[in-house]
């Protein structure tokens, strides 16, 4: 079966034109079209797009406009609405796919309706591993241990994801918790593609990292009072301390950039659970 690619792009940087590439790249999977989801009206970064779709030179690349609302979220749905593939595929403008990545992503599809693959840490600086928890090795990640996707890594039936409605725009971050608990909540299956590897790169400085925690422990409160918390029982609580309990992931080291990290994800999460509105998600930055 032909796939479709979709890539959402809210700013252009080195990494896009090569991202490309390798997905136009990918062997041993029938690549029907890949979709740039522009979540940007600014003139450089359309611009930016143009040129690069120019240098790629290749028909399978479309270009989409989703900038009249802002966020991820957005761009990936109107992306994928965008193709009329069966399989849909997601990744980041900003990351970098192996080889094999899409063909892996594809083989899970005929064993899940949603899979999502193994994801390698890349950092500009070596020091910054030790403020992040390490990825979860061979598995999917998990929220309060109830197993979720990720956005930048991920396959899925079209007929799954119309089914849960796509990605949820109301949400700060953590859309991608949301759609795989949406999914399992419906009766359908995720799972994990170990053979479906990406390079995430992750932003350089500390100011950017703790805005990046602060808006994820928002998403993630905001999540939970949508699904509730998962427990032990198989029951859900939309409320008490257990909204606020810590998913339980360490760096490898105790660092003090680590303890910023950690507290602005806890300020996040005590954000999220209050209920006046919140402001709109903000540019596509993943």
């Amino acid at each position: 079966m032909s796939v479709a690619v979709v890539i959402p792009v809210g700013s252009v940087d080195a990494a896009l034109e090569p991202q490309i590439r390798r997905v136009l790249g990918q062997a041993g999977v029938q690549l029907h079209e890949l979709v740039l989801s522009v979540n940007s009206s600014a003139a450089p970064v359309v611009q930016a797009v143009q040129a690069v779709v120019a240098a790629v030179g290749d028909p399978r690349v479309r270009v989409v406009d989703s900038s009249a609302q802002r966020g991820a979220a957005r761009a990936r749905n109107v992306g994928a609405a965008a193709t009329g593939c069966d399989l849909i595929a997601f990744c980041d403008a900003d990351d970098l796919v192996h080889e094999g990545w899409l063909k892996a992503l594809v083989a899970g599809l005929s064993r899940f309706d949603a899979v999502s693959g193994k994801t390698i840490d890349v950092f500009p600086e070596a020091r910054m591993a030790a403020w992040y928890p390490p990825a979860t090795p061979g598995d999917l990640n998990s929220f309060l241990g109830r197993p979720y996707l990720l956005t930048g890594n991920l396959a899925v039936r079209r007929g799954a994801f119309e089914a849960v409605g796509g990605f949820d725009e109301s949400l700060t971050r953590c859309e991608d918790i949301a759609i795989s608990w949406a999914l399992t909540d419906a009766g359908y299956t995720i799972g994990y593609a170990d053979d479906a590897v990406i390079d995430y790169r992750h932003r350089a400085g500390v100011v950017p990292m703790m805005r990046q925690y602060y808006l994820y422990g928002r998403g993630m409160s905001e999540v939970l009072r949508r699904f509730g918390a998962p427990s032990g029982e198989g029951r859900s609580s939309t409320g008490g301390i257990r909204m606020l309990k810590p998913n339980g992931q360490r760096a490898s080291r105790h660092t003090f950039v680590g303890t910023l990290r950690r507290g602005a994800l806890a300020a996040g999460r005590a954000r999220g659970l209050l209920p006046w509105p919140r402001r709109a998600p903000g540019a596509v930055h993943t």
